[in-house]
């Protein structure tokens, strides 16, 4: 029994220093970015709940969850999208709510993996002669757009009373962030941190970090940038220009679809983050140069698009904190000047 302890607190007791050390090096991990979670950095120069705390709004848009399908709404502009959609009462869709718009925004359980494939599910199904909105802002990261739009079923519907039935039975719950004891974390975080003083990115990471030429881009001035490593994995489908107007032509029909039933559609492209901050990557020479949205801006549409990735690097040099520096996300920052563009759109 002895030698079973003995043997028992040989193997645990490195770990529990480990988780220790952890712990007291880094004590927000459920405040940080996604970013900063995924890199199990120590030290964060601008963390997401900072840029947070400056904005103060309640919620005042409407959730499809909320209502239902058992009677008839009339919206001003319904919302459908990924994760960049979602950023709750700091989200773009609640700024674009605060406007007096009336906003209903189709929940990302109800989205899913494809909100494009959804919409077009929705359109076939009848979800239209329940819920009447004049606009509908359907809403994807730019490194799934190729992907989603290409490989859209344009006879594919929905089972609406399935659908009641799954807003029925859901129940959201909230992911926990702390450091476990027995978890990959405990490994993880120091080899990451010590890997990263000499590479963008550890063989465990998830996140990139890379120097910048400018020290404007974000609050409290850090020299890095931070990015998803699918930013980099997903360039090949991105950069094929051929993919991306077969896209546009996707999308075309799609909006001639919604046309028939008296809605507008206006396309949102989130850029990647590593596209949108490519230009000031100190050496882009690791890199190759991303061409999605040369391509995609530049294209004729039978749609109204938001021009996302001009308009954002546009006001670069104006604005800091477009984009989250820990996060992939744009910050409220970045949802405020699309839903000033979304609003220009509209009104045009």
């Amino acid at each position: 029994m002895k030698k079973f302890i003995t043997t028992t607190c040989v193997f645990v007791l490195p770990f529990f220093g480990l988780y220790l050390f952890n712990v007291i090096n880094y004590s927000q991990r459920g405040a940080e970015g996604d970013l900063a979670r995924m890199g199990y950095f120590y030290t964060n120069p601008s963390p997401r709940s900072v840029i947070d705390s400056l904005y103060v709004i309640p919620k005042q848009y409407t959730l499809l969850s909320e209502i239902g399908l058992s009677s008839k709404e009339k919206f001003d502009v319904m919302t459908i999208g990924d994760s960049f959609s979602e950023q709750g009462k700091l989200g773009w869709k609640n700024y674009l709510a605060a406007t007096g718009t009336s906003v209903l925004h189709v929940d990302r359980f109800i989205s899913g993996s494809n909100p494009i494939q959804t919409l077009v599910s929705l359109v076939n199904s009848g979800f239209f002669d329940h819920i009447k909105p004049e606009f509908v802002v359907v809403q994807s990261i730019e490194r799934d757009f190729n992907t989603r739009a290409t490989s859209l079923d344009f006879a594919a519907k929905m089972d609406l009373n399935a659908l009641t039935e799954k807003i029925e039975k859901h129940k959201s719950s909230s992911p926990n962030y702390d450091l476990q004891f027995f978890s990959d974390a405990t490994l993880k975080m120091p080899l990451n941190n010590f890997q990263f003083s000499y590479t963008d990115k550890p063989i465990f990471s998830n996140t990139h970090q890379v120097k910048t030429t400018r020290r404007d881009l974000f609050s409290n001035s850090p020299d890095q940038l931070l990015f998803y490593k699918h930013d980099l994995q997903k360039m090949g489908a991105k950069n094929d220009s051929l993919k991306t107007l077969s896209s546009i032509d996707a999308i075309g029909q799609l909006s001639e679809m919604l046309a028939q039933l008296d809605v507008e559609l206006i396309v949102l492209v989130s850029p990647d983050k590593f596209d949108l901050y490519y230009p000031f990557v100190a050496d882009q020479s690791k890199f190759e140069t991303p061409t999605f949205f040369a391509t995609y801006e530049g294209a004729d549409k039978a749609y109204v698009n938001v021009d996302t990735y001009r308009i954002f690097s546009e006001k670069m040099g104006e604005q800091k904190d477009i984009y989250y520096y820990d996060d992939t996300h744009w910050s409220p920052v970045g949802g405020k000047i699309v839903v000033n563009e979304v609003l220009r759109l509209m009104n045009q």
